[in-house]
């Protein structure tokens, strides 16, 4: 027998109390965050929040309680938050199994209000014990209410649709299409013959739109390699301990897909102390053990500047303190801003590369300079050189050089494309691209890079692009399924390999192509047209570890750009015009200029 949430099932179960333990929108919407009109600078906290209210909105529209669930809000507002009080019923006299269990699913979603106090009522006081409800938080869509069915046995299965899992460490995995949540409880009477929970898995199950409402996404920031990048994280933190929990991450480290390339310069034995974290005044003090002062001037600096970069996206948070015991670590190292050049785009016109697609468009290199009329997607380094294609070789122009160098050639000169994919500079003075479907990277001498990798096979890529600080990439593998990963680099900033990946199943998968960083933490594709899209391509925004939004395109879109930081992202079509959004619209931004593409600041 399957039911949904109720109170009218006939009363189950077949255990003695304390005896067991827990078990470990599609078509147009009206974006505002990247995909909106934004300013020609945003803050940290402007763009993650824009993001967010963008994915937030979208997900929030096709997400609401089960009508059945009692779950009600008071008139009181809560301490911390604007937000009202949300309380549920506890379990009554007589109360069946059935209702026991429906009412424990009710208590867990009104639970961040009163710790779960309310739904540890419904199990015993062993179970109580052993349950973590934060441990394993698992996300349904919200469209259907989770079923309850009663086993032979007498225990209760609950299932629903699952979107995603979010772990202790503030880690969300989203699920792929079709998952199912699957959740086992057993009851027992107490000595009073009441029916209480005595089995039940670790942690809570949640529409999405609570998630979303009772966590905050959060990017935590670490250091590239040579220490002048951030390199971003992801997390969902409950909203009621945001800022100890940032710090909480910080002290923890990077993800295991991004250790190998990403690192922090606070001390492993450092520890929150005292107060925690406390915000007074639009200043947050940090306080942390003895033992966490680093040291050195410039460690002290960097570390200062991962939990200043991570704490001020929390609204109210102005200035941050650091304290290891009584030392203040002093002010944080200035590293170099992300946010790419406004207009920067570079493309190709009548031959030559240029930037910019106005009339005031400033020419880069001249067809004359790069020896060739017939040259394609250029890109332009953080050295200021240029790249460009020619037939089956790549071209590197150095800036205030006045004749362009083959530094890559491949097949046969004669087989025009030649198996070669559009150059990408970053900011360590490689060339990337794809060559005879191989990742490839060149330096300006033309030595390549062994990019050795336990999941990417020679021949396996068929699109990739580079994060806004040049240390993750994204892949779309030829099969359809996109993942990222760290790019593991030598102290000379050479490439030598890929981290793990982390895979990205809202990315992938028949019916998606293309493939951009559209945000620190966020890749963009087009996606076959929904059944609200007349036809139309959709723009899917995927977070790394987050929401997914998606946008109508522009009919005959063929592949979606970015500047990587939130600031513009593009789309060109079948015949070669460059789409832009503008408020709600796209609109063509210039049809004069092809193939292009944002520099990597």
């Amino acid at each position: 027998m399957t039911q949904p949430m109720n109170r009218d099932a006939p009363t189950q179960g077949r255990r003695s109390a304390e005896s067991a333990e827990p078990t470990g929108p599609t078509g147009p919407t009206e974006p505002t965050g990247i995909l909106g009109t934004v300013p020609a600078r945003l803050s940290r906290r402007g763009a993650l929040g824009l993001l967010s209210a963008t994915a937030a909105g979208v997900l929030a529209g096709c997400t609401a309680l089960p009508s059945s669930s009692r779950v009600t809000r008071s008139g009181v507002a809560a301490s911390d938050t604007n937000a009202l009080i949300e309380t549920a019923p506890g379990p009554g006299e007589g109360d069946s199994a059935e209702d026991i269990v429906n009412g424990f699913l009710r208590a867990t979603i009104a639970g961040f209000a009163d710790d779960f106090a309310t739904a540890k009522q419904f199990l015993s006081d062993h179970a109580v014990a052993q349950w973590k409800p934060l441990e394993t938080v698992s996300a349904y869509s919200g469209s259907t209410e989770p079923q309850v069915s009663v086993a032979a046995n007498g225990s209760f299965t609950v299932t629903s649709g699952q979107v995603g899992v979010l772990n202790s460490l503030g880690v969300f995995t989203p699920a792929p299409e079709g998952s199912t949540y699957t959740g086992e409880f057993s009851l027992a009477t107490n000595s009073t013959g009441q029916w209480r929970i005595v089995g039940l898995p670790h942690g809570i199950l949640l529409p999405l739109s609570r998630l979303m409402q009772n966590f905050a996404v959060s990017s935590l920031a670490f250091l590239s390699r040579d220490r002048s990048r951030f390199v971003p994280e992801l997390r969902w933190y409950p909203r009621s301990s945001q800022a100890d929990s940032l710090v909480s991450g910080l002290l923890a480290g990077p993800s295991d897909w991004l250790a190998k390339g990403a690192s922090s310069l606070i001390p492993r034995n450092a520890e929150r102390a005292g107060r925690g974290v406390v915000v007074e005044g639009g200043t947050a003090t940090v306080h942390l053990s003895a033992d966490s002062d680093p040291a050195s001037e410039d460690a002290r600096g960097l570390m200062v500047a991962q939990i200043e970069q991570s704490l001020i996206q929390i609204s109210g948070i102005d200035h941050v303190r650091v304290l290891a015991g009584t030392v203040d670590l002093g002010a944080a190292a200035q590293l170099t801003p992300m946010a790419p050049e406004v207009g920067g785009i570079v493309g190709m016109s009548e031959g030559s590369v240029v930037r910019g697609t106005g009339a005031r468009r400033v020419t880069l290199a001249s067809d004359r300079v790069l020896g060739t009329s017939d040259a394609r997607s250029p890109s332009l380094g953080a050295d200021g050189a240029v790249y460009a294609l020619s037939a089956s070789s790549l071209l590197r122009l150095p800036r205030g050089q006045d004749s362009a160098s083959v530094i890559l050639s491949v097949g046969d000169p004669s087989a025009g494309a030649g198996g070669l994919g559009a150059p990408m500079g970053d900011r360590h003075g490689w060339a990337w691209l794809l060559a005879e479907g191989r990742l490839t990277a060149v330096n300006g001498s033309g030595q390549r890079a062994t990019l050795e990798s336990s999941w990417l096979q020679d021949g396996t890529v068929a699109a990739f692009d580079l994060s806004v600080e040049s240390e993750r990439i994204a892949v779309r593998r030829t099969d359809g399924r996109v993942a990222v990963a760290i790019i593991i680099r030598d102290q000379d900033g050479r490439p030598t390999g890929l981290g793990p990946a982390l895979e990205m199943p809202r990315a992938s998968g028949a019916g998606t192509r293309g493939l951009s960083w559209c945000a620190p933490n966020a890749v963009c594709v087009l996606a076959a047209a929904g059944t609200e899209g007349g036809g139309v391509p959709e723009v899917r925004l995927v977070q790394v570890g987050g929401a997914v939004n998606t946008l109508v395109g522009v009919r005959r879109a063929r592949s979606v750009i970015s500047d990587r930081s939130e600031e513009s992202l593009l789309i060109v079509d079948e015949d070669g015009q460059t789409w832009q959004r503008r408020g709600a619209m796209w609109r063509v931004l210039t049809a004069e200029v092809t193939d292009p593409s944002f520099p990597l600041p």
